[in-house]
């Protein structure tokens, strides 16, 4: 089955579903909605007098389905229950999400970095730091929200900073202090976390592969944003024994590998971009190119700048990382 046809018959037996099990005041439509990856499709589901409403991914239901091989019909009744669920959480907790979203004492400590693609067209309306073509927003962790399904968040945007009363600054500091001491870094061969996940002990990587590591935060949700820790570069170096390579795998984690003068960033660069189009989900994308980090010289830049500086025999740039600089977006920075 083809997407178009798809979403017409998901959205068919949704309000198929929503007319069975007799939810008075209940509608579904199919709407585009701005995320950090860009406009996105989403089944909105909207609770008559309430400002509150579920959106799930088109896309992601397709992907399975087609993955699956189900028919449609047989993955309506987890939407179903999901709805029905959310169902409840809307009407007891609307009133509080919204004081919790908007108010800054009740906000602050639920406050953490996230790191995503840096075109993100949220960026415009959103307060950010760039690190190279990657940008840092804040989140909000909204826990209530949260279950078993997945995680709650928001993003602050230039109305809740206005809301908050405070600056730029004091927002992702709070952010940096709250994400360090919930979320600290965690490295882990990547040997090891591919055995993990094929629950085989006995995987070994070739004894000629370069040294790799996964590097993500405690919980490896949006572990990506650990590149704000301020030390986060140069522990990892220290972990990996010198200079390396930094592949943005997903906004959960980085892949880092040491640099052994074999690694090509072009080759590098094929290759990420090639697992975005066939493994990575969209929402989960960070960007479509390496990064290198230079130990002795302190230097964060991307694979490409470092190979063409090296040929030339000098540094980008000298002194701190660039990723402690403040972002220096195009037009609309602040």
């Amino acid at each position: 089955m083809n997407y178009e046809d798809f979403r017409t018959e998901l959205l068919a037996l949704v309000n198929d579903g929503i007319a069975d099990d007799k939810l008075e005041g209940v509608t579904a439509r199919l709407d585009s909605v701005m995320s950090t990856e860009g406009p996105t499709d989403r089944l909105i589901v909207s609770v008559e007098g309430s400002n509150m409403s579920m959106a799930f991914r088109v896309r992601d239901f397709y992907e399975h389905n087609q993955a699956s091989s189900k028919e449609v019909s047989e993955d309506i009744s987890s939407i179903m229950g999901s709805i029905k669920e959310n169902l409840e959480v809307i009407k007891t907790k609307e009133d509080y999400t919204k004081s919790f979203l908007t108010d800054y004492d009740k906000a602050k400590d639920h406050l953490m970095l996230r790191l995503i693609p840096g075109d993100s067209p949220i960026l415009e309306e959103t307060p950010h730091r760039m690190y190279e073509d990657m940008a840092m927003v804040v989140n909000i962790n909204l826990d209530s929200l949260s279950g078993d399904d997945g995680r709650a968040v928001a993003v602050v945007n230039d109305g809740l900073l206005g809301m908050y009363g405070i600056d730029e600054k004091e927002l992702f500091e709070k952010a940096l202090s709250n994400s360090m001491e919930k979320e600290p870094y965690s490295f882990q061969p990547l040997d090891q976390v591919v055995a993990n996940m094929m629950a085989d002990d006995e995987f070994r990587m070739p004894d000629d592969a370069p040294i790799a590591v996964v590097a993500t935060n405690a919980s490896g949700f949006h572990g990506a944003a650990i590149l704000g820790y301020p030390d986060f570069l140069e522990k990892a170096a220290e972990y990996i024994g010198g200079s390396f390579y930094m592949i943005p795998s997903s906004v959960h984690e980085f892949i880092l590998i040491k640099e052994d003068g074999r690694c090509d960033p072009r080759h590098l660069n094929r290759m990420i971009r090639e697992t975005n189009a066939t493994v990575v989900s969209s929402k989960d994308r960070l960007g479509d190119q390496c990064y290198h980090y230079d130990a002795e010289a302190k230097v964060l830049q991307t694979g490409l700048d470092y190979s063409e500086n090296r040929t030339r025999g000098e540094n980008k740039i000298e002194g701190p990382a660039k990723a402690d600089k403040p972002k220096t977006k195009k037009a609309g920075a602040r």
